[in-house]
C-alpha cells in the first residue's frame, strides 16, 4: 500500500503529531513534583504553572506531606494544548533546582 492509497494520509500525520499516549489536546492533566516541605517551593511550582498555563489557580493545586514531614508533593492540574506545551511545562519544572523528582 502506498500513500496514494491511503485518503488523507498527511491530514492523519499531522493529527497523531499532537496527540500524546492516551491524550486528547486540548486536555486538563496532573503534573506532580516533590521537593522540600516549604510554602516557597509550593509558590515556585505555582508560579511555573502559571507562566505556562496561565489559568491554574491555587483550587487547582493539590499537596501531600511525606510521612517524616521533609517533603511533599505538589499536583497541579493544568489544561495543556499540546504535547510541546506540557513538555515545556515538565522541562521548566524538572530544572528547578529545588524538585527532586517529578512524575
Amino acid at each position: 500500500m502506498t500513500k496514494k492509497n491511503i485518503p488523507h494520509l498527511e491530514t492523519l500525520i499531522e493529527q497523531q503529531k499532537d496527540k500524546a499516549e492516551g491524550l486528547t489536546f486540548p486536555c486538563k492533566y496532573p503534573v506532580k513534583a516533590m521537593g522540600e516541605n516549604t510554602e516557597k517551593f509550593l509558590q515556585e511550582m505555582l508560579f511555573i504553572a502559571q507562566k505556562h498555563c496561565p489559568n491554574t489557580q491555587e483550587c487547582h493545586v493539590r499537596t501531600s506531606v511525606s510521612k517524616t514531614g521533609k517533603y511533599q508533593s505538589v499536583t497541579l492540574t493544568v489544561e495543556v494544548d499540546s504535547r510541546e506545551h506540557l513538555e515545556g511545562l515538565y522541562g521548566e519544572i524538572k530544572e528547578h533546582k529545588d524538585v527532586k523528582w517529578t512524575l
